[in-house]
């Protein structure tokens, strides 16, 4: 009965392994303090070539809304402010970044500086700060995050590369 039983959890134990989407720590939790730890240099490659445009990162962080956690990068286009996020998942003290995550954009278009507007703790949109509004001042666009998870990998491949 034992040997059963132990067959029957090693065997559930297994599929719940492979079942999982594979993700990479990018970060973690120190006392209360969110890290990004030593990818940060392939984080911002992969929001920068996500863009395709030229769009150059300023600043990243990892933010919390409500029990969410978003790696947030604060980028610059044309002159043009532009704020990215992409959801990351709190896994222990460990932010992991999953391949299927949500690639959000939010891109100032008529207006100085949009922000994203968040609703049940998720976000949905964009909206103008000047004007305190959500209207088409401010691009908003989300995606699946595949393509900016294959540029963080690309950028961790190339990374090695150059360090043999």
């Amino acid at each position: 009965m034992f040997k059963n039983l132990l067959f029957v959890f090693l065997f559930l134990v297994q599929i719940t392994a492979y079942s999982q989407t594979p993700g990479v720590i990018i970060g973690e939790m120190n006392n209360s303090a969110f890290v990004i730890n030593n990818n940060q240099p392939s984080l911002v490659k992969a929001f920068e070539w996500t863009f395709k445009d030229g769009t150059k990162v300023t600043e990243m962080a990892i933010t919390q809304l409500g029990n969410e956690y978003y790696l947030l990068a604060t980028c610059i286009y044309q002159g043009r402010k532009r704020i990215a996020a992409i959801d990351i998942d709190l896994v222990g003290i460990n932010f992991v970044l999953n391949e299927d995550a949500q690639f959000k954009m939010c891109s100032a278009v008529a207006c100085e500086t949009c922000r994203f507007f968040f609703e049940n703790n998720k976000i949905v949109a964009c909206k103008c700060e000047e004007t305190g509004t959500i209207s088409n001042h401010c691009h908003y666009k989300a995606s699946v995050g595949n393509g900016y998870f294959a540029n963080f990998q690309r950028a961790q491949r190339m990374s090695k590369d150059e360090q043999n």
